[in-house]
């Protein structure tokens, strides 16, 4: 059965993610040398959002410590030891995350033991992230990414096999470029749709004044009719736009199979 987790023996190789996707992999690289045999283990993963937002960041939070919130992840899967209490992944710098207006880029859990996840944010519409152990894939650090992986899946998400990971990322570039082309278009037009423009001055008044804030002229019903159908145009361009904007944060069109439509989907496109 596809786990969408690749494990696979490396000698005198990293274990975890992509040297490429970690930070100090020189470090890590000296480390592995004095356990020749490590197997390494992370999955690359598509989920139907335009970015790791706050739901989704906690969706994975939960997946990581696992249920009870990380009891009986101490010893790799058994009960916590008498004695030493509950023992659980925390998010590293969760603070900085939860920055409005800053995307996040990473996200990091560590347990006590030492064991560290990172997850990595690789592209946006939709969100393409990989995430897998920093180091050795201990079998506690295997399961986390494990239940990471479920929880993605059971949130409409999807693996992307190494394979398919460059076109992937290519296409993440170019869908990238439109939703912020989409997004100027939406905030363009908002100018249309929340004020008024005087010809004879230039000057730019609130939608529904009478008189012009520049020259104090009264609008006439000419000026009325332009506003209106400026309105108009401007609200089925921002509406396109923002339909196109969802179709691109959910993933339509990276997979010919993914995302899955609902039974809702399929009856209105019959219709």
């Amino acid at each position: 059965m596809e786990t969408g987790v690749a494990n696979t023996s490396a000698r005198g190789r990293s274990a975890g993610m992509p040297r490429s996707l970690r930070p100090n992999g020189a470090d890590a690289d000296r480390e592995s040398d004095r356990k020749p045999w490590v197997g390494r283990s992370y999955a690359h993963l598509v989920l139907p959002v335009p970015h790791l937002d706050e739901r989704r960041r906690e969706l994975l939070d939960r997946a990581v410590r696992g249920p009870a919130g990380g009891v009986g992840d101490d010893d790799g899967g058994g009960a916590p030891r008498s004695g030493r209490g509950v023992r659980t992944w925390q998010v590293v710098n969760a603070e900085a995350d939860a920055e409005p207006g800053v995307p996040v880029l990473r996200r990091q859990w560590r347990h006590p033991s030492g064991d560290s996840l990172l997850l990595v944010v690789l592209g946006w519409y939709p969100l393409v992230v990989t995430v897998g152990p920093e180091s050795a894939a201990s079998i506690r650090a295997r399961r986390a990414l494990r239940r990471v992986v479920d929880a993605a899946r059971s949130a409409g998400g999807r693996t992307v096999p190494d394979a398919d990971l460059s076109r992937v990322l290519a296409q993440s570039r170019e869908r990238w470029e439109r939703a912020v082309a989409l997004r100027q278009v939406i905030e363009e037009r908002r100018t249309w749709l929340e004020c008024r423009h005087c010809r004879g001055c230039g000057e730019w008044s609130a939608y529904g004044v009478l008189h012009c804030r520049g020259c104090a002229r009264r609008f006439a019903p000419a000026d009325d009719a332009e506003r209106d159908e400026r309105g108009r145009i401007a609200a089925e361009e921002s509406a396109r736009a923002e339909r196109e904007l969802a179709e691109l944060g959910s993933g339509t069109g990276l997979f010919a199979d993914w995302p899955h439509r609902s039974e809702s989907d399929e009856r209105g496109a019959d219709r």
